[in-house]
């Protein structure tokens, strides 16, 4: 005899039994699948993980703490502190964990970011989250001291002091970002996100003198004379005021993950540079009053032991409005965090760097238009991954992980970057041959960038591997190559993708802009009249003889 059919749960099931499903889920914290298997049991009651967890939604039966009511708290805290009054917090009659609250603010630095930049929590937040004064006899008084929330040396410390110019700072980047998008300045699309003037060519400038200030700050190193070091910088900062009168979307995290990256080279003379010439071209070009002046202009003010903390949440508060306004899926979203993942993930421990890019992945994996981007994050995880195992001293599997890459799946740029360190790998293990040939191969695929700034760094890095391998004559012939190349550094090269010109008779490929800048020798202040300014195009193959 057949068992009977399954009925599931109709709507004045859920109704009768809402109770006692919140209980199981919440109170009890059991899982979804043990919630169901309870009620079958129990209560003969049927129904699949996705009905519960439409219905617990429908019923605002949240077990994790979510963006808005975390801020809205934030928000109480940070109105109770000033009161001096003791605080414990409620989500729908539920108390929030203190533990709870605690792993989402070290997971969710950018809530901090939009408390200072006066983001409003929607309405279900202010209505859902109420603060009570605990009673005096609250065993947990001591425990929660003033609210709870954390007291680690992270961005978190923040909240409960908030400085004038730090608040101004993030407010007015907040205003910056909206009315750039919100007045048509930046338009958008599944693919990307330009300026509406001057598409992606602002965008492309950008990174190319911005690679100009590393390249100039990593030759302070390697033997290069400081006068050619003063030439290198004299482009890129001659070439910003084209970049800020047509900003491009990422305007504000590329650059301060450019300053961060000079900090870490112990460039923070080239660092302060950078940081007080953008606040004074905006201002210049804007007024002291726009919002992206006086987001400038708070920065530089912060003192320069906080101003990391300061960049850090900033780039975590671009993340944020990238992903609000276009999806956490949007190749400028993914940029943004690039840039965040550099100038902070980098930094900590290789196990953490492998978790956050895990997760990036996960977002962007399924549904992502730009191609490249996606590949410079597998290469990002491969290369934690890589390191893991060095770490472990496995030098198959690190030199594995690289591997793995397919050779069309990754821009030129980032293939001599992946051959750096399989060169490296190679080296460690005792395989001069084919190390040798790994660091030629960068050389190679930085020559088909077009940037000699990318070849620069190629070169040198075969310099340091001939010098490694007891090889004198060819590091001294790559050192005199890599120098001849650095005298030449007063053209700035970017790819144009959208407006190239081309007479008919020019071969079919890859086509760059080359600007020419000249400056005085003796100029000692910056100005705009001070440079002669000429355009050219030209293929590839031609500019990094």
């Amino acid at each position: 005899m057949n068992a009977p059919a399954k009925r599931y749960a109709a709507s004045q099931d859920w109704a009768r039994l809402q109770v006692v499903i919140m209980r199981l889920y919440l109170d009890d914290d059991k899982t979804l699948e043990e919630v169901k298997a309870y009620m079958e049991e129990h209560h003969d009651f049927f129904a699949t993980v996705p009905m519960y967890k439409k219905k617990l939604s429908s019923w605002n039966a949240f077990k994790n703490l979510r963006l808005d009511e975390v801020l809205q708290i934030l928000y109480l805290k940070k109105q109770r502190d000033a009161a001096h009054k003791l605080s414990l917090f409620f989500i729908r009659d539920r108390e929030v964990d203190h533990g709870n609250l605690q792993v989402y603010l070290s997971r969710n630095p950018s809530v901090f970011a939009k408390l200072e930049a006066g983001v409003a929590p929607n309405f279900e937040a202010i209505r859902d989250v109420v603060c009570r004064t605990p009673p005096s006899s609250s065993p947990t008084l001591i425990f929660r001291r003033l609210s709870p929330l954390p007291t680690c040396q992270t961005p978190t410390v923040l909240c409960n002091r908030l400085l004038p110019a730090s608040e101004d700072m993030f407010r007015t980047l907040h205003i910056y970002l909206d009315q750039s998008f919100d007045t048509g300045l930046w338009s958008w699309s599944d693919k990307g996100c330009w300026n509406t003037r001057g598409r992606y060519g602002p965008s492309g400038l950008l990174s190319s003198l911005l690679d100009r200030c590393i390249t100039a700050g990593l030759s302070v190193f390697r033997q290069v004379e400081p006068v050619a070091v003063r030439r290198a910088l004299d482009t890129p900062f001659a070439m910003l005021i084209r970049v800020f009168r047509n900003p491009p979307p990422l305007i504000v995290p590329k650059l301060l993950s450019a300053a961060a990256h000079l900090n870490r080279i112990g460039r923070g003379e080239i660092r302060g540079l950078l940081l007080q010439f953008c606040k004074d071209l905006t201002m210049a070009i804007f007024g002291r009053e726009h919002s992206l002046a006086r987001f400038w202009k708070s920065l530089v003010t912060i003192p320069h032991p906080d101003q990391q903390d300061a960049i850090e949440r900033v780039l975590s508060l671009c993340i944020s409005e990238y992903g609000t306004r276009l999806g956490p899926a949007h190749p400028s979203t993914a940029e943004a965090y690039l840039k965040y993942f550099d100038t902070v993930i980098r930094q900590k421990d290789t196990g953490d760097q492998l978790q956050s890019l895990q997760h990036q992945l996960s977002k962007v994996e399924k549904h992502f238009a730009d191609r490249s981007l996606f590949g410079l994050l597998k290469l990002e995880h491969a290369l934690a991954t890589c390191k893991l195992n060095l770490e472990q001293q496995r030098l198959d599997q690190a030199e594995e992980a690289l591997s793995r890459l397919g050779p069309g799946s990754l821009t030129a740029r980032d293939e001599s970057f992946r051959y750096v360190w399989l060169g490296y790998i190679q080296c460690i293990r005792g395989d001069f041959l084919t190390a040798e040939r790994s660091y030629t191969n960068s050389v190679l695929a930085a020559r088909r960038t077009g940037s000699r700034d990318c070849v620069l760094e190629a070169l040198f890095q075969l310099e340091t591997f001939f010098l490694h391998a007891k090889k004198p004559l060819e590091a001294e012939s790559i050192r005199t190559e890599r120098f001849r190349m650095l005298r030449k550094l007063g053209s700035l090269v970017w790819a144009d993708q959208e407006n190239t010109v081309q007479s008919e008779d020019t071969a079919l490929g890859p086509t760059v802009t080359m600007i020419h800048i000249g400056s005085g020798e003796s100029s000692a202040t910056w100005r705009p009249s001070a440079f002669a300014e000429t355009t050219e195009y030209a293929e590839t193959s031609n500019l990094v003889s």
